[in-house]
């Protein structure tokens, strides 16, 4: 403990003498940032940076930064003002935290109200699912500022749009190949060519083969929780949906990306990132997030036994997963999840459902 707190003392002391808002230590390596808010965390995260063990110091750190910082699995956080509800995250999760000011919230730089990216994070309780928000408010915040920011903000929106289109045109280069001939069998060449970049393009957002997996798989699920949230319908409508999309994306990839991405998930040596060590914890949250939203929606009971549903269900699609690999892509994994979702998962969430009254006034759950 006494080796942490001097760590982050040192990293806040930086923080004053090289006028930074936030720092970022891992053994030798430090990353700085002088951009406000969580824009530095976002962008680490997306940028598959492995931070996992590290200790870090910022200025302001209220729940939504907390919750990315969890996700980048810091072992330690100094903050110059650290939020209650911020300090509660880091707790939670065995996040050492000193802090030189607590606050109850973060505001809006002028005061009036909470701070936007509190606002977005206000109910999630799961990390993944406060990252998914996050990064869909903070794009949402730059449309805004660059309708009124001039040339420069549009130059560097350009920049980082034409970013993006190469690593979405390198997935899916990747993505056809790996599907086709399996990952072993494909060259970062191959990859490369097939979207007319050099090969040293590659390296600038993957540092190996199967950090190009782990991406895809990431990027798919992101959608798949986001749209599983917005689906219009009852909860166990919501719940099935999720369950189904999850698999049936998985299928339409094809056997060979979901077998390649077992293989390194299984194998912690092949597994660079800290993210993709963790993704069954990542569906895993996702799953909760489901859940929680039942909660929060009046769907579920309060005593809810949340963690343990989101246990049993998340191995369920992993189970059912690894089974469908191992059978070869004997039959459909998607339609495995319906039969589950239309056979088994009613009784498994009946005694959790709240009662919904009927059109006579009677409760159909009764």
């Amino acid at each position: 403990m006494f080796e942490i707190m001097t760590s982050l003392a040192s990293l806040g002391e930086q923080l004053e003498t090289q006028n930074l808002t936030c720092i970022v230590q891992k053994d030798d390596r430090i990353l700085t940032s002088r951009l406000r808010g969580i824009r530095p965390l976002l962008d680490w995260i997306g940028q598959g940076e492995n931070l996992h063990g590290a200790y870090a110091a910022d200025r302001i750190v209220g729940k939504a930064a907390a919750m990315l910082y969890v996700l980048m699995g810091v072992k330690g956080v100094f903050a110059e003002v650290l939020s209650e509800s911020g300090l509660a995250v880091l707790k939670k999760y065995g996040i050492c935290a000193k802090y030189a000011t607590l606050t109850p919230n973060i505001k809006r730089r002028d005061g009036n109200g909470l701070c936007p990216m509190e606002q977005t994070v206000l109910t999630i309780d799961e990390p993944f699912a406060a990252y998914i928000a996050l990064t869909k408010k903070a794009a949402e915040l730059q449309r805004a500022a660059q309708e009124h920011g001039g040339r420069v903000s549009e130059k560097m929106t350009n920049r980082k749009l034409a970013a993006l289109e190469t690593r979405k045109k390198l997935l899916e280069a990747a993505k056809g190949i790996i599907r086709e001939k399996g990952l072993v069998n494909t060259s970062i060449e191959e990859i490369t060519k097939a979207c007319g970049v050099a090969n040293g393009t590659f390296y600038t957002y993957f540092k190996r083969k199967e950090d190009v997996v782990f991406a895809i798989s990431h990027d798919m699920f992101r959608e798949i929780y986001d749209k599983a949230q917005s689906y219009d319908g009852p909860f166990m409508d919501r719940l099935a949906f999720y369950m189904v999309t999850f698999s049936g994306h998985i299928e339409r990839d094809g056997l060979k990306l979901c077998q390649e991405w077992v293989r390194n998930t299984v194998d912690p040596d092949l597994v660079g990132s800290p993210y993709d060590k963790e993704k069954l914890r990542m569906d895993n949250d996702s799953m909760k997030g489901m859940l929680q939203k039942g909660v929060e929606r009046g769907e579920l009971k309060e005593d809810t036994p949340i963690g343990a549903l989101s246990d049993a269900l998340t191995d369920v699609i992993y189970g059912e997963m690894l089974c469908w690999d191992m059978s070869g892509g004997a039959y459909s994994f998607e339609e495995r999840t319906k039969t589950f979702c239309a056979m088994f998962l009613p009784a498994m969430m009946k005694p959790y459902l709240t009662p919904m009254p009927n059109k006579k006034g009677e409760n159909d759950n009764a």
